[in-house]
């Protein structure tokens, strides 16, 4: 099958890593009922535990700058979204070129070194792989970072009443590009150097989600990139888990999305495979501002979490409260 979709989200590779992951499940069901039942039900439970443990209501996307439950957080960012689509649908249209822009610099600099009778084969092979994969995630973070920077542009402005454009929020967030990229690209070479290791894995998804506040960082905060990326472990600091599980499930959608849908055409309709893959990648870009937009309302609730509570705990709580009644 074609692979390869428009933004690295094709859906026949979707397709088909489903239909992998559906056998092999039905094997190991086949195979061993009872503890696959056993599997599913603790996931699904955990699923319901957490949804139901949470606080979903009331819904309040403006007046930014406040604590949110968990449940709000996606709540608010779903409302945003919703009540001001075309200004989100405009940015993740603009994020679509952006990335194209990326996967043919990726495209010219593999075939770039063959042209200029570079040696591709052997040790060479190794270290082309791995400035390939260094400057793709460079420039994937860049691409994901502006949409963040744009998303948080727009959503101060909406919240102080103020009237914005996608294109407006993109020349908003490009004015601080230089210190967007420096941190990104700090970020994306501690990534690819832990993650080649295979054993520090976790360090890099522990270090991404501590400096996964970068871009609204940069954006409302007016920090260079060294600055931005310390502010950014602050805000996460005592609430990693939190930021890791509302960023990672919204990311989650996105990439999810895009592709479940185009799957779901290979069996409804005889459209040509590409044209899917292409439909995939587009509702991928269209759903990245409902990343970003969770993203800026994760930044808002650990700042005012960070403002509003006391750095140190006293050593003696006191022995009584004032208290009338």
């Amino acid at each position: 099958m074609p692979t390869g979709g428009v933004l690295g989200t094709g859906a026949t590779d979707f397709f088909c890593d489903a239909v992998e992951t559906g056998s092999r499940g039905l094997i190991s069901l086949l195979r061993n009922p009872g503890g696959t039942l056993l599997v599913f039900g603790a996931l699904l439970a955990l699923a319901v535990y957490l949804i139901a443990r949470t606080t979903w209501h009331p819904i309040a996307p403006l007046r930014v700058a406040r604590r949110r439950a968990w449940g709000q957080i996606l709540a608010a960012a779903g409302r945003m979204y919703v009540k001001r689509t075309p200004l989100f649908l405009g940015i993740g249209l603009l994020f679509i070129p952006l990335a194209g822009l990326i996967s043919l610099l990726q495209t010219l600099l593999i075939g770039g070194f063959g042209l200029l009778g570079i040696d591709t084969t052997g040790e060479s092979a190794g270290a082309l792989a791995l400035l390939v994969v260094a400057l793709g995630t460079t420039l994937t973070l860049l691409g994901l970072g502006l949409v963040q920077a744009a998303t948080a542009s727009a959503l101060v402005r909406i919240d102080a009443g103020q009237a914005i454009g996608p294109v407006q929020a993109y020349r908003i967030a490009l004015t601080k590009t230089r210190a967007l990229l420096g941190g990104l690209g700090l970020t994306a070479a501690a990534w690819v150097a832990l993650t080649a290791t295979g054993i520090l894995l976790p360090v890099a998804i522990w270090l991404g989600i501590r400096w996964s506040l970068l871009a609204p960082v940069v954006e409302l905060e007016d920090r260079s990139a060294t600055d931005a990326l310390r502010r950014s472990a602050e805000l996460v600091r005592r609430r990693w888990f939190r930021v890791a599980s509302l960023v990672g499930i919204s990311a989650a959608l996105a990439l999810v999305a895009g592709p479940l849908l185009g799957a779901l055409l290979i069996f409804l309709t005889d459209a040509p495979l590409p044209l899917l893959n292409i439909v995939a990648g587009v509702v991928y870009g269209l759903a990245m501002p409902f990343v970003a937009l969770v993203t800026s309302y994760v930044y808002f609730d650990a700042r005012t979490r960070h403002e509003l509570e006391p750095a140190d705990e006293p050593d003696e709580l006191p022995a009584e409260i004032q208290f009338s009644g």
